[in-house]
């Protein structure tokens, strides 16, 4: 099984913007490799993975083939499952941190390029400013996330943003995400490389740059992995 910090580098490459652009996709399913690469205190960890996403019903199955075989199956209510083919082992949670909604795949394939997803969490709009061909909003947390986010910053060049970043409840920067290299997907702009900070403290921090390849759209994309089920004899991890 992962460790605790290369799951948690894991979940947020499967992670890592309101109807102000009207957007028409044709996009049913979607599929590409993901190579993400971290680095720590000089650590480096590197993972690559296949992934399939269907957005009816959000399902999304990501086969990771890099540091060691994971099958990491999880859905837009928040259900996840990380199955380990080799022990056949299986860790099952929910929680909505792990939603597919929370994904960048969701934000682009579904209209959400404005506030990718702020808006629909609970956050307001407080200003957004214009300079040159830049679009700058801010965005203040509600009441329920004030304590870890106090606000968000996103700077988007024409329809498609390139900056985020997030202020902390203490007023410290706590990540910064870069969204580069766009291609155009199923009618759609999406950037296939995304390098995020996420910042502990002033010496401490992590950089993620995860770039994605092979993108496959609808009749593209093989039911294989989607398709993929957990055997019924896994035992389940507390």
């Amino acid at each position: 099984m992962l460790k605790k910090s290369t799951l948690l580098c894991l979940l947020s490459s499967l992670v890592v913007l309101s109807s102000a652009f009207i957007i028409v996709t044709n996009v049913k399913k979607i599929s590409a490799t993901m190579i993400s690469r971290s680095t720590r205190a000089g650590k480096t960890v590197s993972l690559k993975a296949e992934i399939s996403y269907q957005l009816a019903g959000g399902k999304m199955v990501s086969h990771f083939t890099q540091p060691t075989n994971q099958y990491i199956i999880n859905t837009s209510k928040g259900e996840i499952s990380i199955y380990d083919p080799i022990k056949n082992t299986v860790i099952q949670q929910v929680n909505y941190l792990f939603s597919t909604e929370t994904t960048q795949f969701f934000y682009f394939l579904n209209n959400q390029k404005a506030d990718l997803g702020l808006r629909g969490m609970g956050f307001i709009n407080k200003n957004t400013r214009f300079e040159k061909n830049l679009m700058i909003s801010t965005w203040l947390a509600p009441t329920r996330l004030s304590k870890e986010v106090k606000q968000v910053e996103l700077v988007h060049n024409g329809a498609n943003p390139i900056y985020s970043k997030y202020i902390g409840g203490n007023g410290q920067v706590i990540k910064k995400m870069y969204y580069y290299n766009y291609q155009n997907v199923g009618g759609i702009d999406f950037p296939l490389a995304i390098t995020q900070i996420d910042y502990f403290s002033a010496k401490d921090s992590v950089i993620a740059k995860t770039t994605y390849s092979d993108i496959k759209t609808n009749e593209g994309v093989t039911n294989k992995l989607l398709e993929f089920t957990i055997p019924a004899n896994a035992k389940v991890l507390k």
